[in-house]
């Protein structure tokens, strides 16, 4: 049949039954005139469900404190708004919600709702229960108590905030938090670092030197710098923190040694292993001698003058009571007295 060919034919009875039941799409308007609409319909559903829910003008405009007439006119304004949508019926002893104004009801308490529930999720980050705190540490740190011991307790008191931790280097932490994509840095200190940054003391750290306990130096109990000048040695990596290798250059230079570096390594236990197999010593911060593999012992260099302060930095600027919660849990355990 014709119509079967081109149903878009004006005498076809196919091509009217088609236009009859596709439903006509509302022109598009710029978001900021729709919005501006939502607005206008928005303000009137508190004197719209006051209606529906009494049935009655006189007895919704005593419940809403208004007079009667101004409540008719808010509810001809919603109509209006609506596209001249009949809302209620106007009757002898009072009005009948219509079948648009009962869906426009169910919608309206939707919304109400779903706004008391922005409502309380919004108070909630306020108050720091909700959102996302993102925590940075360098390997100096992670070695320490004080940040597993802080990490749990945050987690059970703030169980639905997301928890994030990287380990970074210190000047990536500092590079990171300026960008705002980290909240809390646990760094090694530089001086400059309360120009920029809150900073909170935590402690301090050392060089020391890693070796096998079969090395010659392993009979000492303290080594100076020029003791392992003639050694290779494991040194911290400069593509990590190139400040960090610069200053630890510099201390040695300062005592007219010059080091020879042997390998470059990224993290305490690579220079653990790489001093066990007799690839050098290694230059090491974050010691701990009772985490030290067997066969390797620790010595300090007593005339190493790099003292390596440990801070915790977070944003001047940037509020927020997430942040404020970690910082004061990790003031409270780092001011703790010890434990006996």
């Amino acid at each position: 049949m014709i119509c079967e060919i081109d149903a878009t034919l004006t005498g076809c009875p196919q091509a009217k039954l088609n236009r009859a039941m596709s439903t006509p799409s509302e022109p598009a308007v710029p978001r900021e005139v729709a919005t501006l609409r939502t607005l206008r319909i928005a303000k009137h559903f508190p004197y719209f469900l006051a209606v529906a829910e009494e049935q009655n003008l006189h007895r919704a405009a005593d419940r809403l404190n208004i007079a009667q007439s101004a409540l008719s006119r808010r509810i001809a304004d919603l109509e209006r708004e609506l596209g001249n949508v009949e809302l209620f019926e106007r009757q002898a002893r009072g009005v009948a919600i219509t079948a648009a104004g009962r869906a426009l009801a169910e919608d309206v308490r939707r919304i109400l709702l779903s706004i008391e529930d922005a409502g309380r999720h919004v108070r909630r980050v306020a108050r720091g229960d909700l959102g996302t705190l993102r925590v940075a540490f360098s390997e100096a740190m992670l070695r320490r108590p004080v940040l597993p011991i802080v990490l749990r307790e945050f987690r059970a008191l703030y169980p639905e905030v997301e928890l994030r931790a990287f380990p970074l280097p210190s000047d990536t932490q500092r590079t990171r938090m300026v960008a705002d994509e980290i909240d809390v840095a646990f760094v090694i200190d530089e001086a400059t670092d309360s120009e920029h940054f809150s900073s909170l003391y935590i402690g301090h750290d050392k060089f020391v030197v890693a070796l096998p306990d079969t090395h010659p130096l392993a009979a000492k109990s303290v080594l100076t710098l020029r003791d392992i000048g003639g050694e290779p040695l494991l040194w911290p990596a400069r593509h990590i923190s190139p400040r960090l290798y610069d200053r630890l250059i510099a201390a040695f230079d300062a005592q007219g040694v010059s080091p020879d570096i042997a390998v470059e390594v990224m993290a305490v236990d690579i220079a653990y292993e790489l001093a066990a197999a007799g690839i050098g010593l290694g230059i090491i911060t974050a010691a701990d001698p009772r985490r030290t593999p067997p066969g390797i012992v620790l010595r300090d260099l007593v005339d190493l003058d790099l003292p390596l302060l440990i801070s915790m930095l977070w944003p001047k600027q940037r509020s927020s009571p997430l942040i404020d919660h970690f910082v004061s849990l990790v003031t409270d355990r780092i001011n703790a007295p010890p434990a006996e």
